[in-house]
């Protein structure tokens, strides 16, 4: 089965939601933690909070991919000599 670009965008905003849930979580057991558990409680957060960007911004792409305003970022490749 073949999907638009509107229909991936919702399954990746829909995995935002999971991760929004999941951070929400880990965000109150890292708050009753101390020690080396908070830290790695707190890595996992940093984690899922990268996670969540990243498919927060691929919906995004997917959403305004057609889009003739929308900008696209190119980066120059440096030349080391």
């Amino acid at each position: 089965m073949e999907k638009t670009l509107e229909q991936l965008a919702e399954e990746y905003l829909l995995e935002e939601q999971k991760l929004t849930r999941q951070i929400n979580a880990w965000r109150e057991r890292a708050s009753r933690l101390s020690g080396d558990k908070r830290r790695t409680a707190n890595r996992n957060l940093i984690c899922l909070y990268e996670m969540r960007r990243e498919v927060s911004c691929t919906a995004d792409k997917l959403l305004h991919y057609y889009d003739k305003s929308a900008k696209r970022l190119y980066h120059k490749k440096s030349i080391i000599h």
